[in-house]
């Protein structure tokens, strides 16, 4: 079987072509008569070509090289290596095809460059990041990793490829792991803020689960050392809403004063600090969820793929004031990009002085339990945690109320202890 590759590939309007054919340098001649194998590749658009010869690391007897089929012919009769051999060069330009034809098909601009960074990243022997890009595709396809797992996979590695893109094996190190970590504290976020401490820890995180399972999976060295590198988890302070701010929220609520978007976007918001769901689960929300007049019972959309779980929720009059007055989804809601860029909007219409985020909505639900519940395990179930430790982080009491509890230890001497203050 002969392998050809030879394609007019279309990117826009400029067209490029592909080819590739077995190579020799024939005034390379080896002292036994051999000549070492290379892949001539070509890649040319409208005014410009450029190629290169990949070097496939194989000799051949020149007289048995047949560079018009790009086929080794064999020394005798049912010669093993002559096929062995073929069947490697065969292999070598079923890569670059690939490559091609993954361009191709995507639009995007191929160049001599590019093909020779895509063959590196096709061995994960030799490539770290071929071997993330490949180990990832295969965890998702397997629902080994949920897809937030999966996206934060990712952008791991695109940070690791702006960084190293060529990065080895044997350039794995603590060293390595250092520069890295190092490189991240100076990058900058969509907003042009240094990315935040626990943004780094993700990508650090990511990365030494990535290498813990290579050490296992294929024949690479990976330091302990890496695998162990030093990465604590630092709690950041989370945003919640108070309950002059929720008001100062529910007075906007006029539907001739807002946009639509704002108005649904201000409702699903406020019926999410009533109700503690995740912004996942409620673009998904719909009547069918509702369990009877005061419950909704449904799947969260979190982990479902690997690990589902079904929670019920307690619907308070004030938060099925928020709820669209029509059957099928609850709300009727834009992307999650313009539903973030409303809240800021609603956020100033409102004079509140803090950035809001979907996610605030779930930590003002853990305010407002701790503070008129008080019972943490309570707030563990209606969250939908595993873990007490995760729900600890939404238990919120604000300052005002620190402060007047802390009262009662005064009033309790100036009762029974007549101590006048």
């Amino acid at each position: 079987m002969i392998l050809r590759t030879n394609q007019i590939n279309s990117i826009g309007n400029a067209m490029f072509k592909f080819s590739t054919k077995l190579h020799v340098h024939k005034n390379r001649l080896k002292k036994n008569g051999h000549q070492a194998l290379y892949l001539q590749v070509y890649i040319s658009t409208p005014g410009n070509s450029s190629r290169t010869y990949i070097p496939l690391n194989l000799e051949w007897p020149a007289d048995l090289i047949d560079l018009e089929e790009s086929i080794l012919l064999p020394r005798q009769k049912k010669d093993p290596d002559a096929s062995d051999f073929n069947m490697m060069i065969m292999s070598e330009r079923a890569k670059l095809n690939e490559i091609a034809k993954l361009y191709r098909l995507s639009g995007r601009y191929l160049s001599i460059d590019i093909v020779k960074r895509e063959l590196f990243y096709f061995d994960p022997a030799k490539s770290v990041i071929g071997y993330f890009k490949k180990r990832r595709k295969e965890l998702f396809k397997l629902r080994a990793i949920s897809e937030q797992t999966w996206k934060n996979y990712g952008s791991t590695i695109i940070a690791l490829e702006k960084f190293e893109p060529g990065l080895r094996w044997d350039q794995v190190d603590v060293k390595f792991m250092q520069k890295f970590r190092a490189w991240l504290k100076k990058q900058k976020n969509t907003s042009g803020k240094p990315l935040a401490h626990n943004t780094v820890w993700t990508r650090l995180k990511d990365l030494k689960s990535f290498f813990r399972v290579a050490s296992e999976e294929i024949q690479v060295y990976v330091p302990q050392s890496v695998i162990d590198f030093p990465n604590p988890y630092q709690e950041s302070e989370s945003t919640y809403l108070n309950k002059d701010e929720i008001v100062r929220l529910i007075q906007q609520m006029d539907q001739k004063a807002l946009s639509p978007t704002h108005f649904n976007v201000l409702k699903a918001f406020l019926f999410c600090c009533f109700t503690g769901i995740r912004i996942s689960d409620l673009y998904n929300s719909e009547y069918s969820w509702m369990l009877s007049d005061n419950f909704m019972k449904f799947t969260m959309r979190k982990n479902s793929d690997r690990r589902p779980k079904t929670i019920t929720i307690p619907l308070i009059p004030l938060a099925k004031l928020f709820v669209n007055e029509t059957r099928g989804k609850l709300f009727d809601l834009p992307t999650s990009q313009e539903y973030n860029r409303s809240l800021k909007d609603l956020s100033r219409m409102a004079s509140i002085g803090k950035t809001i985020t979907s996610h605030v909505a779930r930590h003002t639900f853990g305010y407002l339990i701790m503070k008129y519940v008080g019972d943490i395990y309570l707030l563990k179930k209606l969250l939908g945690h595993s873990k007490i430790a995760t729900t600890e982080k939404y238990a919120h009491v604000d300052d005002e109320d620190n402060y007047f509890k802390t009262l009662q230890i005064q009033e309790d001497f100036r009762t029974h202890y007549k101590i006048k203050f």
